[in-house]
């Protein structure tokens, strides 16, 4: 009973113990329980919190999405409009660039940057009047047309001034662009371009004359005047000048309009060119008439001549134009040339005047007048140029000089016997062929002289065959046998064999020495292959009348005897032929 009683309480008390204990559970679970479920009432009402705070926030993101979405186009159209106002408008720096301030008087580089973006925005502003924004655009047009005109002022200005000074210099590139922005303006490009021909033909005139009087720096070169008493130098020293200055300036001129693509460069240049040379016209003028009109040499005018006409050449090749100069240069080689035909005319008029027709024909040797003529014809086409347009003289030339020479030649030969007459007039052809020969001379009047030396030589071979036959006593008897009638010539008075004997003993006395039965006048032939000529031809006739006579002989009919005539033909051929 004890045991069960402490059985009894040992399980109550353990009983209490564990109600103990699940109470201090049971409260813990309470407690947690009020928590879980403030936690629960808490969370509930967060999310009606949060559930109201979204829809408060889902607004706000939506005006924040337009807010930043407004932001950014505002931001966008603030960049285009900075950039439009930076592409379409000058800044202040800018401005007072083109207007110059203080320095209105000087251009620099900076300066045409400035006006290339203004023709730039120019450009531009077409562009937005064709998108549709007339405004815009035209109010920026009027602003810019305004800056160009101020640019374009002040531009003009400065070239003006520029193109002023002598030496340009390292203005040649500011100038250039100058000209080329100012070409939009034809008007004051014009100017600006006779401003700049009148100032270097003033500068050139004045360069001229100092190298006339003073000469170089230092006195090297020379003043060309010095040379004045030489008129070939003379004349030549200044058109050389002349040629020296002229690609100088065009080269110049080329530098200046390199940019200027909308004009007409080559226009533009050639009128540069005229009138820039146009100022050195008047004192080369009178210089070069001066030495013409009182020049009394006629090598000498044909040589200023050529002179000058290769000058005309040559500086209208570098001018390409038909300028003040070229004409100058055209009338000035004119004048010589009158003068230089003149002049030869009375030269020739007066030197055979000198000389009486007849005069100098005793021994039959060149005249001294042919002699002179033709030394004064090798004289004048010595200076001959190879000058195309100067291809006209020669015949002029040679016809001034050769026709009054052979006139005179003629008449003097006319009162010859015509032997000597021959012999005279191949003495003073031959030379005159022989120097027109070695020009480029008329092929008719070389053809001419030959045919009239030619039939010369032809008169001197029947002269000298008369002369021969005559002293070989050949001539009656080749008359007679010509003139026989069929009768034996051997019978007839003349022909006979005793006065053929005789004609034969002479014969062979030619065939021994040919040279014995030679013309006198023959003999005074200058030219070996015109005695030569005149041999051969007659002793060719000789051949042939004796020919003649040996057929005649050897006929039987004529009642000679064999072996009267001791040689063949072919043997007097070989002996007096070769």
């Amino acid at each position: 009973r004890n045991l069960r009683g402490q059985i009894e309480r040992r399980s109550l008390q353990i009983n209490t113990d564990f109600l103990d204990a699940f109470k201090e559970v049971k409260e813990s679970l309470d407690h947690l329980h009020n928590n879980v479920k403030g936690m629960s009432d808490s969370c509930k009402s967060m999310q009606g919190r949060l559930e109201l705070s979204k829809i408060q926030t889902q607004e706000l993101m939506t005006k924040t999405t337009e807010l930043r979405s407004e932001g950014s186009k505002l931001t966008l159209q603030k960049d285009i409009s900075e950039k439009m106002r930076e592409r379409l408008t000058l800044t202040n720096k800018e401005v007072q660039e083109l207007k110059g301030g203080t320095e209105a008087h000087k251009v620099s580089s900076s300066f045409f940057t400035v006006l290339e973006k203004v023709q730039r925005i120019n450009s531009d502003t077409k562009v937005l009047l064709s998108a549709g924004h007339q405004v815009t655009g035209s109010g920026v047009m009027e602003r810019m047309e305004e800056y160009t005109e101020l640019a374009m002022d002040r531009l003009y200005r400065w070239a003006q001034s520029a193109v002023r000074n002598i030496d340009i210099g390292d203005n040649t590139s500011h100038l250039a662009k100058g000209l080329f922005h100012l070409q939009e303006k034809p008007i004051l490009f014009n100017h600006v371009i006779e401003e700049f021909i009148s100032s270097r033909r003033q500068y050139i005139v004045r360069q001229f004359l100092d190298a006339l009087t003073i000469g170089g720096p230092g006195g090297t070169p020379r003043p060309i005047e010095m040379h004045a008493h030489d008129p070939t130098r003379y004349v030549g020293d200044m058109l050389a000048w002349l040629h020296q200055v002229c690609p100088g300036e065009a080269e110049n001129i080329s530098h200046l309009l390199k940019l200027c693509h909308k004009t007409d460069k080559v226009e533009v240049t050639v009128r540069i060119l005229s009138g820039i040379t146009e100022g050195v016209c008047r004192p080369l003028k009178s210089r070069i008439e001066q030495i013409l009109v009182s020049e009394t040499s006629a090598i000498v005018l044909y040589k200023l001549t050529n002179l000058i006409r290769f000058y005309e050449t040559t500086i209208s090749d570098v001018l390409k134009c038909s300028s003040v100069l070229s004409g100058t240069l055209c009338e000035l080689q004119q004048l010589s040339y009158s003068q230089f035909l003149s002049l030869l005319q009375t030269s020739v008029t007066s030197q055979l005047a000198k000389t009486e027709v007849g005069e100098g024909a005793a021994d039959l040797s060149p005249s001294l007048t042919t002699s002179s003529l033709l030394g004064l014809l090798r004289d004048v086409l010595s200076g001959h140029s190879v000058v195309e347009s100067s291809q006209t003289d020669l015949p002029v030339i040679v016809r001034a000089v050769v026709d009054p020479l052979t006139l005179h030649l003629q008449e003097t030969a006319q009162k010859l016997p015509k032997q000597d007459a021959a012999v005279f007039l191949l003495n003073n052809l031959h030379p005159l062929r022989s120097t027109l020969s070695l020009y480029q001379s008329d092929d008719k009047r070389l053809l001419e002289l030959s045919k009239r030396m030619e039939a010369c030589l032809a008169d001197l071979v029947r002269e000298q065959t008369a002369y021969i036959l005559m002293n070989l006593e050949l001539t009656p008897i080749l008359s007679i046998i010509s003139k026989n009638d069929g009768s034996a010539l051997s019978s007839v008075p003349g022909t006979h064999r005793e006065a053929l004997g005789s004609a034969m003993s002479r014969f062979d006395s030619l065939l021994a020495a040919p040279d014995l039965f030679i013309l006198p006048s023959t003999r005074l032939l200058v030219s070996s292959q015109h005695r030569k000529c005149v041999r051969v031809g007659s002793h060719q006739e000789l051949v042939k009348s004796y020919a003649f006579l040996h057929q005649a002989v050897n006929d039987p009919s004529n009642g000679y005897e064999p072996g009267t005539l001791t040689k063949t033909n072919q043997q007097v051929q070989q002996l007096l032929l070769g």
